[in-house]
């Protein structure tokens, strides 16, 4: 797909293998299969197959990312004020996949999502910013683009697109903070996608919703809080804590590859999720 909205066998073949990635992988969620040597293992798969193949089939072109559908959208939108049919469905195919299961295809089909989390398994001292931080910085960025386009037909992403780091084509602002992007990785969770990527907002947006994700059940629950330590963004903390606003979900299955009672915590639709609701009171109700 290029910005202009052209759809090709390429790109399609991508949104299909996306597509099957998010149906696999949130199997292996519900069965509770996501160990940390298959997250390993499939986090290299991705970056091989979603980054450096289909760097060589685009040809030099983009390779198709959520990012790319998303200021394909606007640009339409905003600058050539048309609505193509393609681009709109394929954003919006990408959102279904985010509310059906929460935040699938950032989580395991983004091949710089996926760069960032890879290096983020390297021991190295760690650091959680505040989710007011990176999303008030994130919101700001969406913004910058959204009227950059509207008022002067500006894409600030255009010159320092970090996906250029998966293209044959060299573009030196792209490598320079695909470059900065890749080395804070080792040091703070998917710092792109938190930070910077308005598609991350978007689906930020839409999980909040979403269909399959981590729930508990609150009588099997112990307390013991394991799963809010796994979770490399704080969105376990909050998940537990029941409030209505969590922070970016990537479904990494941490959570779940931590709790030690497999019927306190799974990859559950809504009615699966048993018990009070709990919020910021009724912790002090919990045993432990």
């Amino acid at each position: 797909m290029s910005i202009k909205g052209n759809l090709n066998p390429v790109f399609l073949s991508k949104l299909l293998l996306w597509a099957a990635m998010a149906v696999w992988t949130t199997y292996l969620l519900r069965r509770r299969r996501v160990s940390l040597k298959a997250r390993l293992l499939l986090l290299a798969a991705g970056v091989l197959v979603f980054g450096v193949g289909y760097a060589f089939l685009t040809r030099g072109g983009p390779n198709p990312n959520p990012v790319l559908s998303l200021r394909g959208v606007l640009s339409t939108l905003f600058i050539n004020h048309k609505v193509i049919l393609p681009l709109f469905a394929s954003l919006a195919f990408l959102l279904l996949l985010v509310f059906i299961s929460n935040k699938s295809i950032c989580g395991w089909g983004c091949q710089l999502g996926l760069a960032q989390d890879l290096l983020f398994r390297i021991p190295t001292p760690k650091w959680q910013p505040p989710f007011w931080l990176t999303n008030g910085i994130r919101i700001a960025a969406f913004l910058a683009l959204a009227l950059g386009l509207a008022i002067a037909s500006y894409d600030w992403i255009a010159g320092v697109d970090p996906f250029r780091l998966f293209t044959t084509r060299i573009l030196p602002g792209g490598v320079a903070l695909g470059g900065v992007v890749l080395i804070a990785s080792l040091f703070i969770y998917r710092p792109w996608c938190r930070f910077l990527c308005p598609f991350g907002l978007l689906s930020w947006v839409v999980e909040q919703v979403s269909l399959f994700r981590p729930r508990i059940d609150r009588g099997e629950c112990r307390g013991c809080q394991l799963c809010v330590r796994a979770c490399p963004s704080g969105a376990m903390a909050d998940f537990y804590a029941g409030k209505r606003i969590h922070a970016d979900c990537f479904a990494c299955g941490a959570c779940i590859a931590a709790c030690p009672n497999p019927k306190a915590l799974g990859w559950w639709k809504p009615n699966q999720e048993k018990g009070f609701q709990r919020s910021g009171d009724d912790l002090h109700h919990l045993p432990v």
